[in-house]
Order: structure tokens, then C-alpha cells, then sequence
């Protein structure tokens, strides 16, 4: 199986005018982040609306894109159950389906507080002794109930399986107290658009976020220059690109709506999110702002 190195692009998943699954737009889209040096596509993430999906969507989409690059770079199906023993249903189709990895987000509501730490535990043995795949945790607190703290990495490094983790808290500062506590027994990936520099200066070998759908050539870019030491680059296209990137999807408040748009002036057409999902509208000023950002891409890439 691939390792988890580089840029891994979390793709969107077009749809179509009557809100289906497109899966010839899911094509180009997968084939932009692989001409633009991808090292691994992520599958039916949150830039997926991986939530949003039903479980036969979910698994279409995987079986489209892997038939395709299956082999080709690491493919990383995410995975957002309600149960265990749907997460370990799912999780054993991608396996047959030949993924690299899985991603997997414990999800389980709790009505009166969060969910202990021993729950989480409970969930990753129980997953990892039935699936039989490389697992990335998934660190999004607002969206699973849970922190994945430093400390609870540590305790989640001990399960046969568990090989990375997708920190996207923004807090740069775990990188490094993961990577201190598990020696070697989990990997960090940057999970957040707004720290790659710093996180793969730390140690992070990979990338996954939204924006890398639409500036995959800045992302690969930053990347490649943390690695080679060039910071002068790195420095460059993370205030050039990346932040002004950033900056767009906080004015909108709408990460999909914004990634969405943003395809559609690389001249991919992926429709519009899923409800409770809304389009966002693009006025001269946004065009402005986009246009300024691919020009920079431009210049620091070629």
C-alpha cells in the first residue's frame, strides 16, 4: 500500500442539475489534482459532503474513482458513520475496494455532553481488529463530539492500525507533541489550510485541505519548498496564494460554496453543495480577488 506523502487532495463531489452524483465531473476534478502532482486523493471527506452522502452514493463515488487511479497514487476513502458497525461495514468495502487508507471519523452523538475519552478508544479497537487497512484518525472536534488530544494520540498509537492522524485544529503546536509522544508510531498530516508551512516544517510529510482542489500548483509548491528548505519560496506562496485563499473562504463563511466556485474558474463545473449546503455568490470583486490569486500562482509555480 502507498504511504501518505505529499499533497492528498480531499475532492469535491460534483453533482448534477437533478443533484446526483456526477461521476464524469468527479473524473476531471480527481484529473486536475493529479496533473497538478496530487500525491493521493482523499474520497468523500467534509470537501466531499462525505456527511452529506448516502451510504450506496458513498461507496459509487469510491468505486469511481478507484477504478480509475487504483495504483496510481494513494487513495483515501473517509468514512462518517453513526454506528460502529456501519463504520466497520463501510470500512471493509473500502479494504476489498483496495484502498491505501481510510479515514475515519468516530462519530457518535451524545444528547447531554461530549463522548469520554474511553469511548474513543473503544470505537478505534473495535474498527482496527475488524478492518484490516491503514487507519488516519480524524481530528475535527466541532464535527465528532471529541478532541483528539496529544495525549489520547498517544493511547490511539498503541492500536494495531492506527498509522495517522488528520490534525486539523489549526494549532500547529500538536505536530509537534504528537510526533514527540508516539516516536514514529503515527504520522501527522496538516490537516488545516492555514498552518502547512509551519506543520511541515514540524515534521508533517503530507497535506490535506479544500483549498488544494483549487491551487493545487501553489499547494504542491509550498510543499516541495518546506522539503527542499527553500523558505524564501515556501514564505512567498504561503502569503501570496495560500492565506489570500484562506482569507476568501472565511469572508464567505462557506468552504464548499467557495471550492466549488473556485473550479468553476479553473473551467471545472461541479454544481452546487447539497442542502443544507448554499451556492455563494460571485460578484466583480471576488472575480478580482481570484484572478490576483491565480496570477501569483502563476508566477511562483512556473
Amino acid at each position: 500500500m502507498s504511504e501518505l506523502r505529499g499533497m492528498i487532495v480531499p475532492l469535491v463531489t460534483p453533482f448534477d442539475s437533478a443533484g446526483s452524483v456526477d461521476a464524469g465531473a468527479l473524473i476531471a476534478v480527481a484529473e486536475h489534482a493529479r496533473s497538478h502532482g496530487a500525491g493521493g486523493l482523499m474520497l468523500t471527506a467534509l470537501t466531499g459532503e462525505g456527511n452529506l452522502l448516502s451510504a450506496d452514493e458513498t461507496v459509487a463515488v469510491w468505486k469511481s474513482v478507484m477504478n480509475r487511479y487504483r495504483g496510481q497514487m494513494a487513495i483515501v476513502p473517509a468514512i462518517f458513520a453513526m454506528t460502529t458497525a456501519e463504520a466497520i461495514r463501510l470500512g471493509k468495502i473500502a479494504a476489498d475496494l483496495g484502498a491505501d487508507a481510510v479515514m475515519v471519523a468516530a462519530i457518535m452523538p451524545e444528547l447531554y455532553g461530549r463522548r469520554a475519552e474511553r469511548h474513543v478508544l473503544r470505537f478505534f479497537e473495535s474498527f482496527c481488529s475488524a478492518v484490516r487497512i491503514p487507519v488516519v484518525l480524524f481530528n475535527y472536534p466541532s464535527l465528532a463530539g471529541y478532541d483528539l488530544t496529544p495525549e489520547l494520540v498517544e493511547g490511539l498509537a498503541a492500536i494495531d492500525g492506527v498509522r495517522y492522524i488528520k490534525e486539523s485544529t489549526s494549532d500547529s503546536r500538536r505536530v509537534s507533541e504528537i510526533i514527540d509522544r508516539c516516536k514514529g508510531r503515527i504520522e501527522v498530516i496538516c490537516g488545516a489550510p492555514d498552518v502547512a508551512l509551519e506543520s511541515l516544517a514540524l515534521g508533517s510529510k503530507a497535506w490535506i485541505t479544500a483549498i488544494t482542489n483549487v491551487i493545487p500548483g501553489a499547494c504542491r509548491a509550498l510543499i516541495d519548498a518546506v522539503q527542499s528548505g527553500d523558505l524564501d519560496r515556501a514564505r512567498a506562496l504561503n502569503f501570496r496564494v495560500i492565506r489570500p485563499m484562506c482569507g476568501l473562504i472565511r469572508e464567505s463563511s462557506n468552504t464548499i460554496g467557495t471550492i466549488r466556485v473556485g473550479l468553476a474558474a479553473r473551467g471545472i463545473q461541479t454544481g452546487i453543495p447539497r442542502l443544507p449546503g448554499l451556492p455563494i455568490e460571485v460578484d466583480q470583486c471576488w472575480r478580482d480577488a481570484v484572478g490576483r490569486i491565480f496570477a501569483a500562482e502563476s508566477e511562483l509555480v512556473s
